[in-house]
């Protein structure tokens, strides 16, 4: 019997990235791009450009799609990005009508707990947080073996606690936020009040070099990064008692430049009586989680098409 598949579309701050997946989560085709700049109609002709040649030669059945920010997977609408400004954007509606195929969506985070727990390192996992670390922050998570949305569909917006007293405004508005000194923007920002300089090409992979290069203040930065997110994870663990993190995203996937710093700091914020044997790893998935993860999301709910 013929595979079903999914035309997946991760649609990230800075790119694009799309595909057919199959129900096994083999990637049988991809196409990238990045972004210049962001609106609904570049979006959607971003979409169109990358994706109509792939269904009309794959023929897929579904598709899913990994939101940057806050997304309503009930009505289809992708309700607030704070790094792309995007809001109140019917995306869902517009793809369906574009590709006349059911669409699924659901924040990026999300969908990157889905892909881990059905194609990843989670399996075997009931309890677990996914954390993205790109150009924003947010966390996916699955309790007693089902994906936590919360009472308004916004679980897990571990990006938005609070882990420094220093003056960092975060685009949510708040200051001392996660995203707002461990996602790409902030440590970027951080390392150029450290070195008390402005390069206007400078990206938080590009300072990940410079730190695998030996620049002490790359260094500092990334280790000041762990420590930041492992004042979030400790918080987090210590509200849901989970037994697995996993870390993800473009900055997650460093991990090898703060992990030491994050673990120490977990060390000395978590509850350790209550929380044992508590492992923190770097996601199985690689760069494809979310796109992955938005075709997890289009197979699992496949079963009610909320929209034709």
């Amino acid at each position: 019997m013929k595979k079903r598949t999914a035309l997946a579309i991760d649609i990230g701050g800075s790119k694009l990235f799309v595909g057919i997946v199959d129900e096994t989560g083999q990637i049988l085709a991809e196409r990238k791009m990045q972004f210049q700049s962001v609106s609904r109609q570049i979006i959607l002709d971003s979409i169109r450009q990358l994706c109509m040649p792939l269904a009309e030669m794959f023929a897929p059945d579904r598709i899913g799609v990994s939101i940057p920010g806050l997304a309503d997977p009930k009505t289809g609408v992708w309700k607030e990005a704070v790094f792309s400004k995007v809001r109140d954007f019917p995306i869902a509606e517009n793809l369906a009508a574009l590709f006349a195929l059911p669409v699924f969506i659901d924040n990026d985070a999300n969908n990157c707990a889905c892909a881990e727990k059905i194609f990843g390192c989670a399996k075997t996992v009931d309890d677990f947080i996914w954390l993205t670390i790109s150009n924003g922050c947010g966390a996916g998570i699955f309790l007693n073996g089902q994906l936590f949305s919360g009472a308004a569909g916004n679980a897990g917006e571990l990006g938005h606690v609070c882990v420094t007293d220093e003056d960092f405004l975060c685009p949510c508005g708040n200051r001392g936020c996660l995203e707002s000194v461990a996602a790409g923007p902030g440590i970027v920002r951080r390392y150029e009040a450290a070195v008390t300089a402005r390069k206007p090409s400078l990206s938080a992979k590009t300072i990940a070099h410079m730190a695998e290069a030996g620049d002490a203040a790359a260094r500092a930065v990334y280790e000041k990064t762990g420590v930041y997110i492992g004042k979030a994870i400790a918080a987090a663990v210590n509200i849901l008692n989970v037994p697995l993190v996993v870390l993800g995203g473009g900055i997650g996937m460093d991990s090898s430049l703060y992990i030491a710093a994050l673990k120490k700091t977990v060390d000395e914020h978590l509850y350790a009586t209550a929380n044992k044997n508590l492992t923190i790893v770097s996601t199985a998935l690689g760069y494809n989680a979310s796109l992955l993860g938005a075709a997890a999301t289009a197979f699992i709910r496949g079963s009610k098409i909320p929209f034709k």
